[in-house]
C-alpha cells in the first residue's frame, strides 16, 4: 500500500511537469506490479483455503476414528452382553433370561404372596448331559398331577414347564434358580435315578419363613428301588405308573406340608394339612401333624401367634390325629399360660383349649379354662373403657 501511494505522488509530479512518454511508463509499471500483487493475493488466499482444507480434513478424520472406535468399543460391549446371555440361558437350567425368570415367577405369584411350585425332571446318571436335556423326563408328570390333584394344590402356584433340563449339575443348577429368584418363595422338586435301579427324591425350599435359621429347607428323601430291578422280566406299565404315583403323592405331602408353614408364619393361617390327608394313611397324618406343630414355633417365634394360641394349635393338631400325649402337653402349656395372666391371649384361644380339654377328657382343666376365659373378657371390657389393664 505504501509503494502504490509513493507511485501516485510520482505520477502526480510527472503530470506535472514530466513528459507524455514518463507518464505512460509509470502506468505501465503500475499495473504490472497491480497484477504482481494481485497474484500474489491468489497465491495467499489459495494456500490459506489449502491450509483451511487440510484442517478441516484432519477434523473429519480424527471425527471418523472416534466414531470407528466408539463403535467398535459399542460392538465389542453388546457382544460381551450376548456372549454372557447366550452362557446363562446354556448353563441355566430355565429356559430364559434371569431377569425374565423372576419376572415371570414373580408375576404367577403375585409379587410373592403364595411359593411358587418348580418341578425339574430327575436326571440320570447313566445317561450324558445331552441325552439328560434331550429327555425322556422322568417323574415330573407324575408329580405334578398329583400335585393338581391334592386338596391343597391352591396354597402353591404350580409352574410346569419352567425349568427346561434336569439338574445335571445339581448343586450348581440349584444355585442358579436361587440367584435368579432372589427374594421370591419357591419349592423346588427335583431327583437322581441311579444306574437306572433307584431314585433318589429331594425338595429343597427358600424364603419360607423369614427366620436367619430357616433360609432354606432341604429334604432328601430315603431312595426308592425301581420297580422290577431285581425281576428276571421288564415291569409292566402298571407297575412303573404305581410307582410313579406313589413317589408323586410323597412329593405332594411334603411340599403341602412346608406351604403350610409358610401360610401360618406369614398369615397365621390354622395348618389343615393332616385333615385333608386320607384318614387311611394315619402314619403320614401323624408325621405331617408332627410337622405341623413344629411350625407353630416358627409363628411364636416371629410373632405371628401368642403363646396360647401357639400351644392351643399344637394340641388341635395332635388331637385331630390321636396322639393324647401330645395334645394334653400342650393344652396343659396352654392352660398354665392363660391362668399365669401374663399372656395377652385371645379370648377365642381361650375357649378353643376348653374345648380341647372336653375333648380330652379333662373336665376340672376345661372349667379352669372357662374361668380363665371369664376373667380374660372380664379384662378385655375393662381394658375397652379406659378402667383398667
Amino acid at each position: 500500500m505504501s509503494s502504490l501511494s509513493g507511485n501516485l505522488l510520482t505520477l502526480y509530479k510527472i503530470k506535472q511537469d514530466g513528459s507524455f512518454r514518463d507518464q505512460q511508463e509509470l502506468l505501465h509499471r503500475l499495473r504490472e506490479l497491480e497484477a504482481g500483487n494481485a497474484q500474489q493475493r491468489t497465491l495467499q488466499n489459495e494456500s490459506q483455503a489449502a491450509r483451511d482444507r487440510v484442517h478441516e480434513a484432519a477434523i473429519d478424520h480424527s471425527y471418523e476414528i472416534e466414531r470407528d472406535w466408539r463403535q467398535a468399543r459399542i460392538g465389542i460391549e453388546v457382544k460381551a452382553i450376548q456372549d454372557k446371555m447366550d452362557r446363562d440361558l446354556t448353563e441355566a437350567p430355565f429356559s430364559y433370561t434371569s431377569n425374565d425368570f423372576y419376572a415371570l415367577v414373580h408375576d404367577a405369584t403375585r409379587g410373592g404372596e403364595v411359593p411358587a411350585l418348580l418341578v425339574a425332571p430327575f436326571v440320570r446318571d447313566n445317561l450324558s448331559g445331552q441325552e439328560n436335556t434331550d429327555g425322556p423326563h422322568s417323574f415330573r408328570v407324575a408329580i405334578r398331577r398329583k400335585w393338581l390333584q391334592s386338596p391343597w394344590s391352591s396354597d402353591l402356584v404350580s409352574l410346569d414347564g419352567a425349568l427346561k433340563r434336569p439338574l445335571i449339575s445339581t448343586d450348581v443348577d440349584i444355585l442358579h434358580i436361587q440367584r435368579a429368584l432372589r427374594d421370591l418363595p419357591v419349592i423346588l422338586v427335583y431327583g437322581e435315578v441311579q444306574s437306572s435301579s433307584r431314585v433318589w427324591p429331594a425338595l429343597c425350599a427358600w424364603n419360607i419363613v423369614d427366620s436367619p435359621e430357616l433360609r432354606s429347607v432341604q429334604v432328601n428323601f430315603p431312595p426308592v428301588p425301581l420297580p422290577g430291578v431285581n425281576q428276571q422280566n421288564p415291569p409292566d406299565s402298571d407297575s412303573v405308573l404305581a410307582f410313579e404315583d406313589e413317589l408323586g403323592g410323597s412329593t405332594a405331602i411334603t411340599a403341602g406340608l412346608i406351604a403350610e408353614w409358610f401360610h401360618l408364619v406369614k398369615y397365621g393361617r390354622i395348618p389343615r394339612l393332616h385333615t385333608l390327608i386320607p384318614a387311611a394313611l394315619n402314619s403320614e397324618r401323624r408325621v405331617i401333624a408332627a410337622g405341623l406343630a413344629a411350625s407353630f414355633e416358627v409363628a411364636l417365634e416371629r410373632g405371628r401367634v401368642d403363646i396360647v394360641s401357639a400351644r392351643v394349635g399344637q394340641a388341635s393338631v395332635y388331637l385331630d390325629v390321636g396322639l393324647r400325649t401330645q395334645a394334653i402337653s400342650a393344652a396343659s402349656q396352654a392352660l398354665a399360660a392363660t391362668e399365669s395372666g401374663t399372656a395377652h391371649a385371645a379370648t377365642q384361644s381361650i375357649r378353643r383349649l376348653a374345648e380341647v380339654l372336653d375333648t380330652l377328657g379333662l373336665p376340672d382343666e376345661a372349667n379352669r379354662a372357662r374361668l380363665a376365659l371369664e376373667a380374660a373378657a372380664r379384662r378385655a371390657i375393662l381394658r375397652n373403657f379406659g378402667w383398667g389393664s
